[in-house]
């Protein structure tokens, strides 16, 4: 267990956050002072610890002068709220476990708990959904963890009355209550208002259930402040969810991995390895009482078959063994409330640790994705940007190319900034529009009717050799020849043969996935991938402040829980030997009378 504790990084933290209240105390009972001795507990009439259905709760508070204590204010908005806040040492009680039979449904156990003079009964389930609310509301707190469910095992030992089994129920109301007053003595739940509806008598828990801030969380807490989950930002929607089984590429915080590090040894420790033995001695332990009981009933039955002082010997020694037989049972009893069930509480508190180290890791990573994505974003904006402008470039080329081809050819240099339909185009003669009609070759006329020349005398045939030839000096050879585009069109004869039908719809769908219009969807997406690093830049803004909030509570409250544990750790060792001590104690006694008697046998 040194180990452990030397392996802990907020171990010995000497600031804490000044809402955090010491932890009430669920054990057997409250100890001596160390420095008391523990040979005088012989002499004592005190009985075993058992578990205190009191807290004393007033030692609970620190008294540090650097840790601030709880104000009392005035106006309360319910009596409940009034005594929480007004009374933060006030006990919350659980007095009955018992069967409700009250609705149509099937009788349940129902929990009278009380709070100062308040009254109120909820169910199993109902504390299940209080706790599975707290963890939403507050997902970088360690909220103390509550008795798990009926097992296969308890199913199985008893089919129809496992939920009725009293040992099952006791134990429950006994962690419940610890449950409760674990989360009173935690300001920022003690303060909430589902909490304190929790506890009111005149408010319906479903109701609260399905109203706010319960009600406003997202599905994924991850897309929710880490400190206020029922009130998400638009940028919070925006927000990946990152797999659980994900893993940091830049490596993460060594205090947190050596956080979770420690939390996997001591749950493997406490649930596998102590809770486990702890089980099988408890077992052998009520063995023993019952061979103790069946022997004690044997030397009782034997002193009636013996006379004088020997019978009487025999008859003190049988109540030796049934005092060794009771004080067992009750040595069973109380390790199971004061050791077995702490034990069991701790086993769960280290899952509890995990899981908000787990939430912190997730946001840590929501944020590493969100930075990558958004670099990524910057880099697919850069390549469109860089394609629209060498496509820019490209049309400007082309523009100036024509213009010195339609000057070449003798025609009207085209005006940059003319509109396309007023660019001179030549005119369109009757004996042109035939030549198209029949199928022939379109003659090349000038604008007099005869052969086109310029004025240099050139012919059509030189003016297409100077075209090719600026195209040769001026463009790269990967560019290809465009030609006139009023030169001969040849005619498309329609065929009235066979069609197939599918073949028409396959080409319509082809031509839907093929980008008719590059540059407009190249625009298009440079207009979108703006909009998406606008959103990606705020997100990534979000999911810092998300992570530096997260870090900055769950270091806070981890401090705050070794604290807790250390102390925990403390009452159990010391409640394991006082519960030994009394049950030899107790032994001791009657075997000392028995051993008194038999020294009186005389021997004739």
């Amino acid at each position: 267990m040194a180990t452990l504790e030397d392996n802990n990084p907020f171990a010995g933290a000497d600031e804490l956050a000044t809402e955090q209240l010491q932890t009430t105390d669920h054990f057997a009972t409250i100890l001596d002072s160390e420095d008391q001795d523990n040979s005088n507990v012989s002499g004592k009439a005190s009985g075993f610890p058992s578990f205190k259905d009191s807290y004393d709760t007033s030692s609970h508070i620190s008294d540090d002068p650097n840790v601030e204590r709880p104000t009392v204010r005035e106006g309360f908005s319910s009596r409940i709220e009034q005594l929480l806040i007004g009374n933060p040492d006030l006990e919350i009680l659980i007095v009955d476990a018992g069967k409700n039979h009250e609705g149509s449904g099937g009788g349940y156990i129902a929990y009278t708990i009380r709070t100062g003079d308040l009254s109120v009964r909820r169910r199993y389930s109902e504390f299940e959904s209080l706790r599975n609310g707290l963890t939403r509301l507050f997902p970088t707190l360690i909220v103390p963890p509550i008795p798990e469910k009926h097992t296969m095992a308890d199913y199985a030992a008893k089919p129809t009355k496992a939920k009725e089994d009293t040992r099952i129920i006791d134990h429950r109301r006994r962690m419940l209550a610890v449950f409760l007053n674990r989360c009173r003595a935690m300001r920022q739940i003690r303060e909430h208002a589902v909490f304190q509806k929790f506890l009111d008598p005149n408010v319906s828990w479903i109701e609260v259930l399905n109203a706010p801030p319960l009600i406003s969380i997202p599905k994924s807490i991850l897309r929710a402040p880490p400190l206020d989950t029922g009130n998400p930002t638009p940028e919070h929607t925006y927000l990946p969810v990152p797999s659980p089984s994900a893993r940091l590429r830049e490596g993460d915080d060594m205090e947190f991995q050596a956080a979770e590090i420690n939390a996997k040894e001591y749950e493997i420790i406490m649930s596998s390895g102590i809770e486990r033995v702890n089980k099988r001695i408890l077992k052998r332990y009520g063995e023993i009482a019952a061979d103790l009981a069946e022997l004690g009933a044997r030397y009782n039955a034997w002193s009636l078959n013996e006379v004088n002082t020997l019978a009487a010997a025999i008859e003190n020694v049988g109540q030796a063994v049934d005092h060794t037989y009771i004080s067992t049972e009750e040595l069973i009893s109380s390790l199971s409330s004061s050791f077995s069930e702490p034990l069991g509480e701790s086993a769960q508190f280290a899952a509890v640790v995990r899981a908000v180290l787990k939430y912190r890791h997730q946001k840590a990573l929501q944020y590493e994705i969100t930075k990558n994505s958004l670099a990524v974003k910057k880099d697919l904006l850069e390549g469109l940007e860089r394609t629209e402008m060498e496509s820019q470039r490209i049309n400007e080329y082309l523009l100036r190319r024509d213009d010195h081809i339609i000057r070449a050819d003798g025609q009207i240099p085209r005006d940059p900034e003319a509109p396309q339909d007023e660019i001179a185009k030549p005119e369109i003669t009757n004996e042109y529009a035939s030549a198209i009609e029949n199928g022939n070759s379109a003659p090349e006329e000038s604008t007099n009717g005869s052969t086109l020349q310029d004025e240099s005398g050139k012919s059509a045939g030189d003016t297409t050799a100077t075209r090719r030839s600026f195209e040769d000096e001026s463009f790269p050879p990967t560019h290809a020849y465009v030609e006139n585009p009023y030169a001969t069109v040849p005619r498309v004869k329609k065929s009235n043969g066979f069609r197939i039908p599918v073949i028409g719809k396959i080409s319509d769908a082809f031509h839907g996935i093929v980008d008719v219009d590059p540059e407009t969807t190249r625009r298009n997406s440079i207009g979108k991938t703006r909009e998406e690093i606008q959103i990606f830049e705020a997100s990534l803004t979000t999911a810092e402040s998300d992570l530096k909030q997260a870090s900055a509570s769950v270091k806070a409250d981890l401090a705050r829980y070794e604290k807790t544990k250390e102390q925990d750790l403390r009452r159990m060792m010391i409640a394991y030997a006082k519960c030994h001590i009394e049950w030899a104690r107790k032994n001791l006694e009657s075997w000392e009378r028995a051993k008194a008697r038999i020294e009186e046998i005389k021997v004739k």
